[in-house]
């Protein structure tokens, strides 16, 4: 007997409060859009947030104007510099949060859309921002989310629905010119999905009460809408008066990253409606629940990163 999807209606979702005080979340890409919204939603229920981005000016500005929101100045938020186009930074992260014991929230937010050329180790820069980079992220805070029995969310798109199985047979090294700035990038997004589903298997496998999460925030507002083709500028033109704005778009991260029982959304795929406005369970395309590919995908992340990946 299977349980009924989970469905958060968008007036529940805006109401939605939690209690966050000293827990410990972590934001890529925290300062613009969704991130910088979820952000702020959860410093105002008392999370502390660490800001993993690159461009630090960018960041205190984002961290002074939500301190000037927030009364509670317990609430730490900081920047911790994090480059998703070098590996190395990626690896060099932990050692930045030597004052914290636990991380509680990992959120997997940054990305770009349709970027071309290369990240510094040679991974075609979509899939190696979007993907490679938060699966390295998140093996090396695995210590810490172990501790606080953790939440990781994925944030991904509703595009990963036009990957096929062939891409994952394609080169992920060089700036792969053999595919259309699309198909990189709803391969990026479909790997977010393949890992969090490979990642909440080793989870259960071996009893560990962490859960990982992947998400659509919805049709936003944002600038990762200005890089497209010109199909997909054409689209999104069209459907830009039900697009929401970056707050809207941030409920479902929010809602997910501080709902009860978290062990009912481990492994799930959760998406905003664009035209009925909620959050609804989704089982994703069919690509995404191959285990098979879910399995080959990990072992290529371990062989991108050059390390294992073990959860136990």
């Amino acid at each position: 007997m299977t349980s009924k999807p989970i469905y958060i209606s968008r007036n529940t979702a805006r109401k939605h409060e939690a209690v966050m005080t000293g827990k410990n979340t972590i934001i890529s890409g925290a300062t613009a859009g969704v991130g910088k919204e979820t952000a702020r939603s959860l410093a105002k229920m008392g999370s502390n947030i660490i800001f993993a981005t690159r461009n630090k000016e960018k960041t205190l500005n984002t961290i002074t104007e939500i301190r000037d929101e927030i009364r509670d100045d317990t609430v730490r938020l900081e920047y911790k510099h994090l480059d998703l186009m070098d590996l190395d930074s990626v690896r060099n992260f932990p050692t930045l949060l030597n004052d914290y014991d636990t991380i509680d929230v990992l959120i997997n937010n940054a990305g770009v859309g349709h970027d071309t050329g290369v990240t510094e180790q040679g991974i075609e820069k979509t899939f190696g921002i979007n993907y490679v980079s938060h699966f390295l992220l998140t093996k090396q805070l695995m210590p810490l989310l172990l501790k606080s029995k953790g939440r990781i969310l994925n944030v991904t798109s509703m595009g990963h629905s036009t990957a096929k199985r062939k891409h994952f047979d394609m080169p992920f090294k060089g700036a792969c010119p053999g595919m259309t700035p699309q198909q990189r990038y709803s391969r990026s997004k479909a790997a977010q999905i393949l890992f969090t589903k490979a990642l909440q298997r080793r989870f259960d496998q071996n009893h560990i009460c962490c859960n990982c999460t992947s998400l659509h925030p919805g049709g936003v507002r944002t600038k990762i809408l200005d890089n497209q083709t010109w199909g997909t500028t054409t689209i999104i033109f069209m459907l830009r008066p039900i697009l929401v704005d970056p707050p809207e778009g941030a409920r479902t991260s929010v809602y997910l990253a501080t709902r009860d029982r978290p062990q009912e959304i481990g492994g799930k795929y959760f998406y905003y409606g664009l035209f009925r406005k909620g959050i609804y369970e989704k089982p994703g395309s069919d690509l995404v629940n191959d285990e098979a590919l879910q399995e080959k995908l990990w072992e290529i992340s371990e062989d991108l990163v050059g390390e294992e990946f073990r959860v136990a």
